[in-house]
């Protein structure tokens, strides 16, 4: 149905906006998102670059490019192969919020998130750079206004604890009325059963755009450390939007 393939020189702007600021985007994070400035495209690859620079009040800067407005979509196999970043701070995302969300606001429209990492190694030594995170958000609909956020979440151990910046991987979700599955490189690790269409799971019957960012520091990963490395850089090779035909 759609796809940007990055064969370009530039991003091409009838498929992406940007969103652009430095005011923690609801997680405190700490970087400031540039309008273009952070991203290129060559070789048919994209690259957003998280740099270590002042910028709007903020010590970093980086991409968040979205669909929105453009191109948006209920159901599917949204997927995108992506080389991540690494290090601590670091948390790049590939998902997806609901078309509605600047009259329902959040969380009432809804967010599939196809990709989270939070980069470099916690207090117990785990590896996060090998650990990805598939996540659903919904409404919490017992609260009155719906204000409050239900989440299911799930994480994908890359085989042999290897960093996903050591090469590309295929990150996706099949979402249809019943079912949202999440994979990557075709090994399906979580699914959930949205057929309900009660408990705020009919959000996810509904359109949906997509994002693409690198987040530096924030609630979830914590800031960067004297350990990380910048520039670091997240690759998008192609990103893929598939439809059942009729």
């Amino acid at each position: 149905m759609w796809s940007d393939e990055f064969d370009g020189t530039s991003v091409d702007t009838t498929k992406w906006g940007y969103d652009v600021g430095g005011d923690g985007w609801g997680n405190n994070e700490l970087e400031y998102y540039t309008d273009g400035a952070n991203v290129s495209v060559a070789n048919s690859v994209l690259t957003i670059e998280a740099r270590q620079e002042a910028m709007g009040g903020r010590n970093y800067t980086s991409t968040r490019m979205l669909t929105k407005g453009k191109a948006f979509w209920t159901f599917g196999k949204i997927e995108a192969r992506i080389k991540l970043p690494q290090g601590k701070g670091m948390w790049p995302a590939f998902w997806l919020l609901g078309e509605n969300i600047d009259t329902a606001g959040y969380p009432a429209c809804g967010e599939i998130d196809v990709m989270e990492m939070v980069g470099g190694t916690d207090a117990n030594g785990t590896n996060n750079d090998a650990i990805v995170w598939g996540s659903l958000h919904r409404p919490d609909e017992a609260t009155n206004p719906p204000a409050t956020v239900k989440s299911l979440t799930a994480e994908f151990i890359n085989p042999g604890n290897v960093p996903f910046s050591n090469d590309f991987h295929v990150f996706g979700i099949e979402w249809n009325a019943t079912t949202m599955s999440y994979y990557v490189d075709g090994v399906v690790y979580e699914t959930v059963d949205i057929s309900s269409k009660t408990d705020g799971f009919e959000v996810f019957q509904r359109p949906f755009f997509v994002i693409l960012n690198l987040a530096v520091g924030g609630d979830w990963p914590g800031a960067p450390d004297a350990t990380t490395v910048f520039p670091q850089q997240m690759l998008v090779d192609w990103v893929r939007v598939y439809q059942q035909s009729a």
